[in-house]
Formats: structure tokens, C-alpha cells, sequence
């Protein structure tokens, strides 16, 4: 039975605030199209006494709605949080989804302010709310964006620069132009960087196994979503064929995906991604479903600010394993970030110290 409602807490007020971020390189973009900047906005959650928890909403239209489509989803949300007690995140998930059906990507950042809120509640790193921290630091992976051969290189150049072993090429349609990108980037970092492609749905399955052959020989061991995401038996085709592993990105767009994939033995790794599954809460979800089904995923880009990156890092450091370095780093070449606190050091990010996500702005904040 609840204590009276007066010793409880509860969240009084949901405020919301555009979070607008330009690329350091307004050229920024990938198979699906240009990035000039990341549009998004910060969901706070406060409660009577005053404290605090807050979550990005990603609002990048390709993948998920508007700014003005998340703002109204989350004014149709705001009644299913007012009243809700902070330490029943879960009660208050599934009202969530009852009020609003889809809209993963609001839901994400409501599920990250509803953990760092729960996190801030009892005073403990937001990790612990996934059963605690089984390491200190991962290993990241940087993206690097569409640009000509030698423009790719030269990217490499700069991130192995600053200490990151493990790269990802995007490359698009044209097979030939594909070959010569990862060519160069491997020609420019050497043997001992890891590299990953990603083809963002550009290829019919035996397009993509043809290009995957060809890259495969300059040393790429991994390869995202290479045919269109509703293709689960090209997905299939191309993984079960495929000299490297075959990685779905698109392709997962609930838990239920992930269920299907693993059934039709469609890919080798899994890319759990926060803003496309509804929230850190069911990434945690979704790798234990591939931990018991005995397949490789890991923590999918965080792509907005330090927050995020921040959120989705405790929750990496809780999980019992992920297969390759994450993408927790690409707050880098955003600007007008509203956090701070996280910065990458020698490819790796170590865990924030303090209670939530333990960053200092959201210290501040709250």
C-alpha cells in the first residue's frame, strides 16, 4: 500500500526547452541526407521539493518527429507525469504508453529525465539503478561523416590524433566510391585502428554483399544496416553470407524487432539505440534479451548532448557485455551543448562521479 501521498514526492511540473545544437561542420552528413544541425529538446521533470531529473528528445526527422511534433507529443504526455512518484518509473512508463501510442523518441527523453530523476532521488550514480557499474570507462567509436576519400582520411587522421582506435566510414550507394573511402581512411590510420561501414539502408541485398566483399579486404570488421530496414530477409541474406559481421541498426525499431531478427537469424550484432527502443529503461530490456538469446549488441549512438551521452554511458557500464566500442562521443562536434562535465580522454569515457548522470550543469539546474 502507498504511504500518504504527502510523503512522497511527486512530480509537480514538466517544463520543456528547445536544445538546438549546429555541427561544428554544417556539411555534416550520411546516406539518408545532410545534418547541418541536431534539433532537439530538454524534458525536466520537478518535483514539490524541488529536485530535478532531466532527458534529451532527439528530434532529428529522419528518424523521429519535429520539434514542434515532440513538443506536442509531450503535452500529451504531461498529465500521465504530473503526480507520478519518482521511484515508480516503471508504473509510470507504462502510462506513458497508454496515453501515447509510438513517439519512441519522446518517450526516450522522458524515460532519461524519469531515471536521472529516480537516480537524483535516492542520492545515488544513475548506473546503480541498473544493477551497478561492472566497469569504469568504455571504449568509444568515432563516425565519420560523407565527404570525398581524402577528406574521410583526413578526419581519421585527426581522431586517431586525439587517441580513438576504432572508426566507423559512412558510406552510401555508390559501391566504387564506398571501396575508395574506406581505402583511404585505412591507408591513412594504418592496420591497428579498427573500422566499421555503415550504409544506412543504401544497398539491395546482393548489392550490399558484393560492396561488403569489397571493403571487407581493407580491414573493416563490421558492417550497419545495409539494406532497407523492412528487408529482414535481405538483412538475413546478406548476414548469412557476409565475410564480416552484419550489424541491424534501422532494422530495430522495438523489442519485438529484436525477437524477430534473432529468430531469423538476420544479423550477427544488434544496435540499441535509446531514442529509437523509448528510453535507457528498454535498451536495458533489449540487452537482456540478447544476452539470453546469446548475441552480440551494444549501446547505440547517443547523438545530442553531453546528457544523453552521459545516460547512455551508466547504462553501458551496467550491462554484462557489449561486443565493440560505442558512439558516445559525437557531443564533440556539436556546439551550444547545455552540459558539461564529459569529455573523452585517449578514445575511452570514464563515469561521471556523483549522484544521477554527474554532470555539473545538471547539478546546477537542479
Amino acid at each position: 500500500m502507498d504511504s500518504p501521498s504527502t510523503e512522497i514526492d511527486r512530480i509537480v511540473a514538466v517544463e520543456v526547452r528547445r536544445c538546438v545544437q549546429p555541427q561544428q561542420d554544417p556539411a555534416w552528413r550520411f546516406a539518408l541526407g545532410g545534418i547541418p544541425r541536431l534539433d532537439g529538446l530538454i524534458a525536466t521533470l520537478r518535483t514539490a521539493s524541488g529536485l530535478a531529473g532531466e532527458g534529451h528528445v532527439e528530434a532529428m526527422a529522419f528518424y523521429a518527429d519535429d520539434l514542434t511534433g515532440s513538443e506536442a507529443a509531450i503535452a500529451v504526455l504531461r498529465p500521465a507525469l504530473l503526480g507520478a512518484d519518482p521511484l515508480r518509473y516503471a508504473e509510470t512508463r507504462d502510462r506513458l504508453d497508454k496515453a501515447l501510442s509510438g513517439h519512441e523518441a519522446v518517450k526516450a527523453g522522458i524515460d532519461s529525465a524519469l531515471h536521472e530523476l529516480a537516480a537524483r532521488t535516492l542520492r545515488v550514480p544513475l548506473h546503480v539503478l541498473f544493477g551497478g557499474a561492472r566497469r569504469q570507462s568504455v571504449e568509444l567509436q568515432r563516425i565519420l561523416p560523407l565527404k570525398d576519400p581524402p577528406g574521410m582520411a583526413a578526419d581519421a587522421i585527426r581522431l586517431t590524433g586525439l587517441g580513438y582506435r576504432c572508426l566507423k566510414v559512412k558510406v552510401d550507394g555508390d559501391a566504387d566510391l564506398a571501396e575508395a573511402r574506406v581505402r583511404a581512411v585505412r591507408e591513412s590510420v594504418g592496420p591497428a585502428v579498427r573500422l566499421s561501414a555503415d550504409a544506412n539502408q543504401s544497398y539491395t541485398p546482393k548489392a550490399g554483399l558484393r560492396m561488403i566483399e569489397r571493403i571487407a579486404r581493407h580491414g573493416v570488421d563490421l558492417v550497419e544496416q545495409p539494406v532497407p530496414a523492412a528487408d529482414i530477409a535481405g538483412l538475413a541474406f546478406v548476414s548469412q553470407r557476409s565475410p564480416i559481421a552484419i550489424e541491424a541498426d534501422e532494422a530495430i525499431r522495438s523489442l519485438r524487432d529484436i525477437v524477430t531478427l534473432i529468430a531469423e537469424g538476420a544479423c550477427d550484432s544488434f544496435n540499441l539505440k535509446s531514442s529509437v527502443l523509448g528510453g535507457i529503461g528498454k535498451v536495458f530490456i533489449a540487452a537482456q534479451i540478447c544476452e539470453a538469446a546469446g548475441r552480440a549488441y551494444r549501446v547505440g549512438t547517443a547523438y545530442g548532448p553531453r546528457l544523453i551521452a552521459a545516460q547512455c554511458l551508466h547504462l553501458a557500464a551496467a550491462l554484462p557485455s557489449f561486443h565493440y566500442p560505442v558512439e558516445f562521443a559525437e557531443f564533440d562536434h556539436l556546439l551550444d551543448d547545455p552540459f558539461s562535465g564529459l569529455e573523452a580522454v585517449e578514445g575511452r569515457l570514464t563515469l561521471p562521479q556523483g549522484v544521477g548522470s554527474g554532470l555539473s550543469q545538471l547539478s546546477e539546474n537542479a
